[in-house]
């Protein structure tokens, strides 16, 4: 299968570039390069639409400058790109990830394997990690668990393991779905439900705690609808925004009628705790 390799150049870097790999990521591109100037991002190209990338919200930003060039590249070896650059992901001494060709180490609670194909969630990016560390001390046993916007499945997984009694994995991309699927399997975790979809899936009051990050504008879209979907006294962890929009997010979650509880910052992303009166 051919690739079609769009160059783009950020200035200033921080924190864009993570932002503009999440938007892409969104609208089809399956692998990335990080360069010292920008980042390079792939697509298939019988799957590549230049009115996609032309149309990105990012591209309009005032704060950013970025501009892009677009080749056609040979067949690769995605599999391998990753693999030869995949290190563990550790988070204290609680949560390990790490790839299948990665051994298991000991003195660590839990050992998560993920295989992240073409789906958004290693445990390396900070949204992420920061979402583990959160979860963490979270009380889940009985719980039941939504990971909206869920990518390789790893905070589902993790769910799982803190002793969530359901949960339900749902993302729109149809290639996150099958590695969420292929990932839960690999935990031996067959009982998260994985659905093709967003927050439209979610019946009123069905959720304990619902983990979502995912992009801002979809967060503040989907807030009224994630507030519904929780049980009184339900959590909702909120992450993939930027520091400087955590008084644009606290605002829409009281809006909404819900109570900020708590901040994590790492760089230049932010999360945000939440829970329904």
């Amino acid at each position: 299968m051919n690739y079609t390799e769009v160059t783009f150049l950020v200035n200033p870097l921080a924190p864009w570039r993570d932002i503009l790999i999440a938007e892409l990521g969104d609208i089809g591109f399956d692998s990335f390069e990080e360069t010292a100037h920008g980042v390079k991002a792939y697509v298939p190209s019988d799957r590549f639409q230049p009115n996609d990338v032309a149309g990105m919200q990012l591209l309009r930003d005032p704060h950013v400058t970025i501009t892009h060039t677009v080749r056609e590249v040979e067949p690769r070896n995605w599999n391998a790109l990753w693999e030869s650059s995949f290190e563990p992901v550790e988070v204290g001494q609680q949560v390990r990830i790490r790839a299948d060709f990665h051994p298991p180490v000991d003195g660590f609670v839990h050992d998560l394997v993920i295989t992240p194909r073409m789906a958004f969630g290693t445990g390396h990016h900070s949204t992420t990690r920061m979402m583990v560390e959160a979860m963490v001390p979270m009380k889940l046993t009985g719980r039941h668990v939504c990971d909206l916007g869920c990518g390789t499945a790893v905070l589902a997984i993790l769910a799982v393991r803190l002793g969530a009694a359901s949960v339900h994995a749902i993302d729109i991309d149809e290639q996150a779905v099958l590695n969420a699927r292929e990932n839960c399997a690999l935990n031996n975790c067959p009982h998260v439900v994985v659905d093709k979809g967003d927050v439209a899936l979610l019946k009123p009051a069905s959720c304990d705690v619902i983990l979502a990050n995912i992009e801002r504008n979809t967060l503040l879209r989907d807030m009224h609808a994630m507030r519904d979907a929780l049980l009184p006294g339900g959590a909702l962890l909120l992450s993939g925004f930027v520091q400087a929009d955590v008084e644009i997010m606290r605002k829409a979650v009281i809006d909404a009628g819900m109570s900020p509880t708590g901040t994590m910052a790492h760089g230049e992303w932010a999360l945000l705790v939440c829970n329904r009166p």
